[in-house]
């Protein structure tokens, strides 16, 4: 099994996510790829993690203010729509996680708040020396997030400032913030497509090993690898 992980830029924040998917599946191949690696050809992989990171370029997710975008990277979006376009094409099981879920909504034809706070939301990330940001998260019914952790209602971490605007047509909302805000995404219509989950938290960071959204997340992304 190779799983391919998209590089975050952060060799700390990398090692988080290379341990929480290990923590599921210790015998498989994990492979880093970004486009400064030269390594972005997916060649017998069997599953795609999109990293979290920097802001997405606003000429492509045309979040606005622009001044209220953070730095970002345009080599890294367009590497990483380019990772998810043939994983898309070729049926690999994908996993968004924070700007991963920019990612996908942002390359399916979707929009991004250009800053939370500035757009009248609540605080969704610390600042530096700030404690975590914590909040409750509510499941839609009836959804694959749903199946997945099995519960309506939890807690998750928090650490973006941009989040979806306008949601790309082929997908669907599976969970909110108590503010609106859009946690976690799926497909509109799962039949004959592959397995795509994107969530804005960071399950990789959490420590509580009983909690459904972070747990039940890794498990049903294997799950969709080893099928």
């Amino acid at each position: 099994m190779k799983i391919a992980v998209t590089d975050t830029g952060n060799e700390d924040k990398q090692k988080q996510y290379l341990d929480w998917l290990r923590s599921f599946e210790p015998s498989a191949e994990y492979i880093v790829v970004s486009y400064k690696r030269n390594n972005g050809i997916l060649h017998d992989v069997d599953g795609v993690v999109l990293t979290g990171g920097c802001d997405i370029d606003p000429k492509f997710s045309k979040a606005e203010p622009v001044e209220k975008v953070e730095p970002y990277d345009t080599k890294r979006d367009e590497f990483e729509f380019s990772v998810l376009d043939k994983a898309l094409q070729r049926h690999i099981p994908v996993l968004g996680i924070c700007r991963g879920l920019q990612v996908v909504n942002v390359f399916l034809g979707g929009t991004l708040i250009a800053d939370l706070e500035t757009a009248g939301f609540a605080k969704h990330t610390a600042k530096t020396n700030e404690p975590i940001v914590y909040h409750p998260v509510v499941v839609k019914e009836k959804t694959q997030m749903h199946e997945i952790v099995n519960v309506a209602t939890g807690t998750i971490n928090s650490y973006h400032h941009q989040a979806v605007q306008t949601l790309a047509e082929p997908l669907m909302p599976s969970s909110f913030s108590p503010d609106g805000v859009i946690e976690s995404i799926e497909w509109n219509e799962q039949e004959g497509k592959p397995y795509l989950l994107a969530v804005q938290w960071h399950p990789e960071r959490m420590k509580e090993h009983a909690n459904p959204f972070t747990t039940k997340i890794g498990e049903s992304f294997f799950k969709a690898v080893r099928l």
